[in-house]
């Protein structure tokens, strides 16, 4: 039976605790998104349930590691990993979401933009025609 040493548990509590900020501030995120603007509720939803699901990760793999100090056994090691892996993958999919609701506010801006340039190309026409 393999042994994981006292530093590599310590490390993964180190990561467990990142995790678990990580999870509060997506979940922040979420919540003033909700507040700050109408069209993004939904999205901020999402987005604060992306962030209670990191802190949910986080924990479970902050209390496997906290488990390998006194077993340090390979199997606890992995479950401690797996459950960081999926607060990862809450992450990275908290991310994502946010980036479409960037992407749609570019498009918006872009929009909003050519459209004031053809406002501003007929003006031009009309007035030198």
């Amino acid at each position: 039976m393999h042994e994981i040493s006292p530093q590599v548990a310590q490390e993964e509590l180190k990561h467990g605790k990142t995790s678990l900020r990580h999870g509060k501030i997506v979940e922040e995120i979420g919540h003033r998104l909700q507040n700050s603007d109408q069209t993004e509720q939904e999205r901020g939803q999402r987005i604060v349930e992306h962030g209670k699901n990191i802190q949910k990760h986080a924990q479970e793999s902050m209390d496997k590691a906290q488990e390998l100090v006194d077993n340090r056994s390979a199997e606890v090691f992995a479950e401690s990993l797996q459950a960081h892996i999926d607060a990862t993958q809450s992450y990275i999919e908290a991310v994502t979401e946010f980036q479409k609701g960037l992407q749609t506010h570019l498009q918006q801006h872009k929009d909003h933009l050519s459209k004031e340039s053809s406002v501003a190309k007929l003006r031009d026409n009309i007035v030198s025609g």
